[in-house]
C-alpha cells in the first residue's frame, strides 16, 4: 500500500474541493495511508490569519477542533516536524523558494513518503516521488 504526504493545497482539496483533484490521483489517495504535515496546519492558521485564505466557519470558532474533523473525516494521520527533518532542510537544494514547502519536501524525503502536489518546483527535487494532484 502507498503512502502519501499531501501538500497544504491537497489537504484543502481533499477536505473542500474533491473535484479539484485528478480522478486517478483520487482514487490512489483513497486507497492509500494518508498523512498531513503540522507544518501544513501552521501554513492555513498563518494564510487564514493574513487574510490570504478563506475558511469555512468552524475553523474561525475553534481551528483546533475544525482541523482535528478534517483529518478524521479524510483518514488523515498528523506528522510532527522532527529534529531530523529540519536538518535535512539544511542540505536541500533551493529549488522551492517556498519555507512550507521545503519542510514538506524534507519531510517526505526523510520519511520515505510520496508527495500528493500539483506545484512543479517539487518535480525537481531527486529521490522524491510524486502523486501528482
Amino acid at each position: 500500500m502507498n503512502a502519501y504526504l499531501l501538500d497544504t493545497n491537497a489537504l484543502l482539496w481533499m477536505g473542500f474541493q474533491s473535484s479539484m483533484i485528478k480522478p486517478e490521483a483520487r482514487e490512489a489517495l483513497t486507497q492509500g495511508v494518508r498523512f498531513v504535515s503540522v507544518v501544513s496546519i501552521a501554513e492555513i492558521a498563518i494564510k487564514a490569519a493574513l487574510g490570504k485564505l478563506i475558511l469555512p466557519a468552524p475553523f474561525h470558532t475553534d481551528f483546533e477542533a475544525a482541523v482535528r474533523g478534517l483529518l478524521e473525516d479524510g483518514v488523515i494521520d498528523l506528522v510532527p516536524l522532527e529534529l531530523a527533518v529540519v536538518a535535512k532542510l539544511r542540505h536541500l537544494p533551493p529549488y522551492h523558494r517556498d519555507p512550507f514547502d521545503r519542510m514538506i519536501i524534507a519531510q517526505a524525503l526523510e520519511l520515505g513518503l510520496a508527495v500528493a502536489t500539483r506545484d512543479r518546483a517539487f518535480f525537481a527535487y531527486a529521490g522524491l516521488d510524486i502523486l501528482e494532484v
